[in-house]
């Protein structure tokens, strides 16, 4: 499992790596984009069918996704760029104390990022915020659905003019159904992810 430790850890590593290559040109990041990625989910599921304390858990398995987006330079050391990802099927646990429960899963989360960063040797260090939504599912028979904000924090690396690796740490801070309780209420689900993207 991909834990927050280990992405902070590997973001500070791969910062002070690139920070120190200055004898390496800049890249060109500037383009379309497509990707896949490993992502390590956590946090408390924003839609619940059912008021408890404890809320509904973020399973902790690892999940694939998919991403595609643009960049553009803004200027010669400021990166632009818009991308949607989408995330496979997560699951979601009810409190221990209320077992046995219906299982559910959160689907269908999709989060649209509008991000900055700056070119780093062949390193890209970004930043972005946006919008996320998604939908949590019993086996088909009820679905509530949840939306909010989200921000986070990444690094790219070009290993060819077309091929890029990275990890990205994001946020979400939804606003969900719960029944009987405040549907107001914002939650956070995070996830840590590997990255692989093919540039255009």
């Amino acid at each position: 499992m991909i834990s927050e430790k280990n992405v902070s850890t590997c973001l500070v590593s791969v910062a002070a790596l690139v920070a120190g290559s200055n004898s390496v040109a800049a890249q060109d990041w500037a383009g379309f984009y497509v990707g896949v990625s490993a992502n390590s989910n956590s946090g408390t599921s924003p839609a619940q069918p059912y008021v408890y304390d404890e809320g509904y858990q973020m399973g902790s398995d690892t999940t694939g996704g998919a991403f595609a987006g643009f960049r553009w330079n803004a200027s010669d050391s400021v990166v632009m760029g818009f991308e949607i990802a989408m995330q496979g099927t997560i699951t979601v646990d009810a409190p221990a104390a209320y077992a046995p429960i219906d299982d559910y899963s959160f689907e269908n989360l999709v989060d649209a990022k509008l991000s900055v960063g700056t070119s780093v040797g062949k390193a890209l260090i970004y930043g972005f915020a946006g919008m996320s939504s998604g939908i949590l599912d019993s086996s088909g028979d009820d679905a509530y659905s949840a939306s909010g904000m989200n921000y986070g924090v990444g690094v790219d690396y070009m290993v060819s003019d077309k091929f890029t690796v990275g990890v990205e740490y994001i946020s979400r801070n939804m606003t969900g159904y719960v029944s009987g309780g405040n549907p107001e209420n914002l939650k956070n689900a995070d996830t840590v992810s590997l990255r692989a993207s093919f540039k255009f």
